[in-house]
């Protein structure tokens, strides 16, 4: 059975006048919206009566209806609960949990990306500052807060001599001086061995390798000792 009655109004009974349809709805139907259009989506009530989106809309207007703020917590936790089926569905959960994302979640990301990098879709950061600006500032200094707290954290483990976790740039505690800069500088240009990680926690900060192919010059490196580098041969 038709939801939706359809009547013909024509402009001051003219037959000739192009005649057009107008929805009404009956008293049981006025019930029906009324009780259900302040605590349910639009989408499903479209898809229950038949509305589209103009019509419900108008007949929510005429009849003074709104979103009651129990119907949009409502709404709000229906949505959230398909968002996390969906979400479970596609394998997003479980590189949080420590699993390996699913093929499809993995397709579906390299595939938005590209798509970001060929100018087919526009960037989620700069959607998020032109809609919602004050969310994406929000946003911008949650990201800075988080950030300084890592770099803060990297630096204590620097300190105390606990493994990296990160592979950020951190300032060291202690930097080198001028001459200490300038002589492991002079070593890399005469093909000594500089380790990669100098951190105060490395053991390698102020150690100067050489190997089988390095041109060793005496001079060098008293005056590398003399800075208070040590010479070790590489292993």
């Amino acid at each position: 059975m038709q939801w939706v009655e359809w009547v013909s109004a024509s402009k001051k009974g003219n037959p000739f006048h192009h005649r057009s349809l107008k929805i009404v709805l009956t008293p049981e139907q006025e019930e029906w919206l009324k009780q259900w259009y302040p605590t349910v989506e639009n989408k499903r009530l479209m898809k229950a009566s038949g509305l589209k989106n103009s019509a419900l809309h108008r007949f929510a207007r005429d009849l003074h209806l709104t979103k009651s703020k129990k119907g949009w917590n409502a709404i709000k936790r229906r949505q959230a609960r398909h968002i996390k089926r969906v979400c479970e569905k596609n394998g997003y959960y479980d590189s949080l949990r420590g699993k390996p994302m699913s093929e499809a979640c993995k397709e579906g990301t390299r595939r938005m990306w590209q798509e970001i990098r060929e100018g087919k879709r526009e960037h989620p950061a700069r959607i998020m500052a032109r809609v919602h600006p004050r969310k994406y500032k929000q946003w911008m200094q949650r990201k800075s807060t988080e950030r300084k707290e890592t770099i803060r954290r990297e630096v204590m483990r620097m300190k105390w001599g606990l493994p990296r976790k990160t592979r950020l740039r951190v300032a060291v505690m202690n930097p080198y001086s001028r001459n200490q800069v300038n002589r492991r500088y002079l070593a890399q240009r005469r093909g000594y061995i500089i380790a990669d990680d100098c951190s105060e926690g490395s053991g390698n900060r102020y150690v100067i390798f050489y190997d089988e192919n390095t041109t060793r010059s005496e001079l060098f490196e008293k005056n590398s000792v003399k800075d208070g580098f040590r010479i070790e041969r590489w292993t």
